[in-house]
């Protein structure tokens, strides 16, 4: 834009000062009779004035004037392009490094589940020789009318192997297909419940804890893989016994809520930090430090995904956490 300085109503630089506020690259070449120094720059900061001409003034002047500001507005509007399109270019960028991130630890989980998968299934070759022996000492003391609450003992321990032969089982089946068997079947909630405190009362750490057992009258049975559901329960169970001091409470419940049985372990531990909580049923992901492998959880979630459930970690406003299981009712179930 070429302007004379001294025009009726405003000046050259008080127009394109205005013309700024929406053409912020427009080249203004100013006309004037006057070289005020301190004018000219208070021009050139106010309104950028790319250019004074004074008068009197050659057509050539004006030309080669023009042809400068037009270089000038192209380069910047180019330079303008180039930014926003590096700008775009770096977010694509940034998002592909995030997938690349994301990708490599997929692969690595996958790599370190295969690993898993291998040593669980040498682990189970060699737990189903201990359990060749066991059920041999289990007949003898049948045989020998050994006090009951020692053959219940061998007979829980014995159970507690058989889940631990299961549990693995599906870790080896999940890392080499990415699926899990289910064998479902219409049970009570109850059952899961007695079983999970079964096998958590072989643990010494459990008896040194107080456990309230809350099993609501009048469950509705569901449609579960009872041994999986089991396993999950006990994993649960031994997370709030490691989670909570010795002789304090934890809890075991079994309920219904919003039309789903919820089955729920509490603790009086420290809790799950917030930001742990988006990714604590991921695996490798464990709230124990060095002292977890971070599978459990895992595998509960594989589980009870399986099953069409929910599994989720809520706060106590005692203190400590509350992982809920909630599935739907076999009654209800389509």
């Amino acid at each position: 834009i070429i302007a004379d300085q001294r025009m009726p109503e405003m000046t050259g630089v008080e127009l394109l000062e205005k013309l700024r506020d929406f053409k912020p690259d427009v080249a203004g070449i100013i006309l004037t009779g006057f070289t005020d120094p301190p004018a000219l720059i208070s021009a050139i900061n106010r309104a950028r004035v790319f250019r004074f001409l004074k008068k009197p003034w050659q057509p050539d002047d004006i030309l080669e004037a023009v042809r400068q500001a037009s270089e000038h507005v192209y380069q910047t509007r180019a330079i303008q392009r180039l930014v926003a399109l590096l700008a775009k270019r770096t977010d694509e960028l940034d998002a592909s490094l995030v997938q690349i991130r994301r990708t490599q630890s997929h692969l690595l989980h996958l790599e370190r589940l295969g690993t898993m998968g291998k040593l669980a299934a040498g682990v189970v070759h060699d737990l189903r020789n201990l359990m060749v022996s066991l059920g041999y000492v289990e007949s003898v003391l049948q045989q020998r009318s050994i006090a009951p609450d020692v053959l219940e003992s061998v007979q829980v321990g014995m159970q507690g192997v058989g889940n631990l032969i299961h549990t693995l089982e599906a870790m080896h089946q999940f890392a080499r297909g990415g699926i899990l068997n289910i064998e479902k079947s219409i049970l009570q909630p109850s059952l899961v419940v007695h079983d999970a405190l079964a096998i958590a009362r072989m643990d010494m750490g459990f008896r040194a804890h107080k456990v309230a057992v809350n099993i609501e009258e009048g469950l509705p049975p569901v449609n579960g893989d009872r041994q999986k559901l089991t396993q999950v329960l006990v994993n649960l169970v031994r997370n709030a016994v490691q989670a909570t001091a010795q002789w304090r409470q934890i809890g075991v419940e079994a309920s219904r809520k919003n039309g789903h049985v919820v089955f729920a372990v509490e603790d009086e531990g420290p809790g799950v930090p917030a930001d742990m909580k988006e990714n604590l049923f991921k695996p490798f992901v464990s709230s124990k430090g060095e002292g977890g492998m971070g599978m459990g959880l895992y595998m509960a979630k594989l589980i009870i995904d399986s099953h069409q459930g929910e599994i989720a970690v809520l706060d106590r406003p005692e203190g400590g956490a509350r992982f809920e299981v909630r599935l739907q009712p076999a009654e209800e179930r389509r």
